[in-house]
């Protein structure tokens, strides 16, 4: 690809071109015109979900996702939302109706015994939970799920870049804003730069719905094998994890080849050591070997994808580590708009390849792989930098993607006002809804939409995640990492 040099003149200028904020879904090949949301594809998928097929129900396992969100409305299941922060066996932030307890009774058991019993306490608690929950009138006895805003930023962007629906003018009031008035002089309101117009943000698949699963930081391994299995009772089409899961014996420091039990070689034993010079118990390494042996297993029916990481370097997030041809473990790497592997993007091995490339923004990079500056950065100086670098260096591209934010202070993007609670169906900001968003986290959140949308649509068949991993891949060929391929795109599914 040829190289671009800013002309000196614009150097450290800080004057970025606008660009179209859905421009990830016309490198998909999704869209068909940038001024509306025409897509043979949507129009597919719609016409299937018209003929009585279900949504694709789509398994976010990650931190909470914002409660109220125009452009959520729709997309996200809230009677099978989970939370797994507050409460080891799950909590639920809304429950309603009944379509829990027939998930659960309908589900068989999944992974070894010790998997299986953490599922049977599940259940029995859940289904008793669920309906405690949705008639309580003691509210004190509850234990409330801790999904406050303060806590769904990343939740809430994997969301919208999955399954967010657009929302019609008709639909939106935005609030003006008052003025002090003159003295002695009438009030005054100056009417929102968007009134009339809509909030046209939309999702790789408009049409599946969401489940969070939320979990905490907290390095538990009983947790995420909690969250793994609740994705297996609600019947999850696919497993979203954008996130790893913190095994000091099997999560990779360097790039050094798995034991045959899937812990880390020995060398790479003592860094972890290092890394995390906590012991853990007997218990705890018994959930984690279950966890091991869980995720590859369920991915046979559910793809499950991952992200690979944002360390620029050729470890790899476990589970994502696990990849391999025989299970449907997906492992997500992010490109640029300019089609390059994004600077931060983590790299595949020859046993453990990336299995596609999906777009997301970029980053800065000058180390001895890589020579990336932004050089229209106010902060950037050409006379700090070595001619070769400026004239050999690859090309960054200042194109983050768009998604959907937590409204008022919490989130990426945080409003003045403390909360937004919209009354009388009235926006009183709307900046806050949206947000700059990138990562493999990005990156795997378009592939998980585009993976939903393609079951959609009937391209992939739901069931069997090994064969959806390869059409979705949509080549044999192996792995590219310098060039960042394959691309996701619509046309090779």
């Amino acid at each position: 690809m040829a190289r671009i040099t800013p002309p000196a003149s614009t150097r450290g200028s800080g004057r970025y071109d606008g660009y179209h904020a859905l421009w990830h879904l016309f490198t998909l090949g999704l869209m068909d015109h940038p001024d509306g949301f025409d897509s043979s594809a949507w129009d597919a998928a719609e016409e299937r979900i018209k003929q009585g097929d279900e949504p694709i129900r789509v398994a976010l396992i990650d931190v909470s996702v914002a409660p109220s969100h125009p452009n959520l409305e729709g997309a996200i299941a809230w009677d099978l939302a989970v939370d797994f922060f507050s409460n080891r066996l799950g909590t639920f932030p809304d429950p309603a109706g009944s379509r829990l307890q027939t998930l659960l009774a309908a589900a068989t058991p999944v992974g070894n015994a010790t998997a299986q019993a953490l599922q049977a306490e599940m259940t029995a608690h859940m289904a008793a939970e669920y309906t405690a929950a949705q008639s309580a009138t003691d509210t004190s006895q509850r234990i409330f799920p801790a999904t406050s805003a303060a806590f769904s930023g990343h939740g809430t962007a994997m969301a919208g870049l999955i399954g967010a629906r657009p929302v019609a003018a008709a639909d939106v009031n935005l609030v003006g804003t008052h003025l002090r008035p003159l003295p002695n002089g009438p009030d005054l309101q100056v009417d929102s730069p968007l009134a009339g117009h809509g909030l046209p943000y939309i999702g790789v698949d408009p049409t599946c719905e969401i489940v969070p699963i939320s979990t905490s930081f907290d390095p538990d391994p009983e947790q995420f094998l909690a969250a793994m299995l609740y994705a297996h009772l609600i019947d999850a089409d696919l497993i979203v994890l954008a996130r790893d899961f913190p095994d000091p014996w099997r999560s990779p420091v360097t790039d050094l080849p798995a034991t045959s039990d899937g812990t880390s070689a020995p060398r790479e034993r003592h860094l972890l050591r290092k890394t995390y010079p906590v012991s853990y118990s007997k218990q705890e390494a018994t959930l984690w070997a279950a966890l091991h042996d869980l995720v590859p297993q369920m991915s046979l029916k559910r793809p499950i994808l991952c992200a690979s990481g944002n360390g620029g370097d050729g470890t790899r997030l476990y589970p994502g580590s696990l990849a391999a041809d025989d299970n449907g473990i997906i492992l997500v790497g992010a490109h640029t708009s300019e089609g390059l592997r994004a600077g931060y993007s983590n790299t595949g091995s020859t046993t453990v390849p990336i299995t596609l490339y999906a777009p997301s923004g970029d980053s800065e990079r000058l180390d001895q792989q890589s020579v990336r500056l932004d050089q229209m950065a106010p902060d950037f100086y050409a006379s700090t930098h070595s001619p070769s670098y400026l004239e050999d260096g690859e090309t960054y591209s200042p194109l983050d993607v768009i998604s959907t934010d937590v409204p008022g202070a919490a989130g990426y993007n945080g409003s003045p006002f403390p909360e937004i609670l919209p009354s009388e169906d009235t926006l009183p900001d709307y900046r806050s809804y949206y947000c700059r968003f990138s990562g493999t986290s990005a990156a795997t959140a378009i592939a998980a939409g585009m993976l939903a949308l393609a079951m959609s649509a009937g391209k992939i068949a739901r069931g069997d995640g090994v064969a959806a991993k390869q059409k979705l891949r949509g080549t044999m060929d192996p792995t590219d990492d310098g060039a960042a391929e394959p691309k996701l795109n619509w046309a090779n599914i």
